[in-house]
């Protein structure tokens, strides 16, 4: 059982939009995203004190670093446009109806989603090249 209402690309890949390397991208892409911050980044309250002798809280770890370096890849890779359209639709988990109000918007950008995660895919050999 799968919930296809989970995220619009478990929606994509059961209509048959998105294959197996496409959904692989995207979920990859997530995973770097979410452990940049996602949505859920807060900002650091310096001024705050630490109680019970705990620790400062390191600002940035080693894994945001690895992961914002990836995203910047990505990011150069696709252009600022098709980077906003798969961290909307990957990343944060809108739909395209969420995002575009017409019909032929939506084809459209699931047209330019495929080809981004072509494209990263590709940059990370999960691509089965035709």
């Amino acid at each position: 059982m799968m919930d296809i209402r989970e995220s619009a690309i478990t929606t994509l890949a059961a209509r048959g939009v998105l294959d197996a390397a496409l959904v692989a991208a995207a979920t990859h892409f997530r995973a770097r995203w979410e452990s940049m911050g996602g949505k859920s980044a807060s900002a650091i309250d310096y001024g705050r004190e630490h109680v019970d002798g705990g620790k400062a809280r390191d600002p940035i770890t080693e894994r945001q670093v690895n992961a914002g370096n990836l995203l910047a890849r990505c990011r150069a890779l696709l252009g600022a446009r098709m980077y906003g359209l798969v961290s909307a639709v990957c990343g944060e988990g809108f739909a395209l109806t969420e995002i575009f109000a017409r019909k032929r918007e939506r084809l459209t950008a699931a047209d330019c989603l495929r080809m981004s995660l072509d494209d990263l895919a590709e940059l990370w050999r999960m691509a089965t090249r035709r």
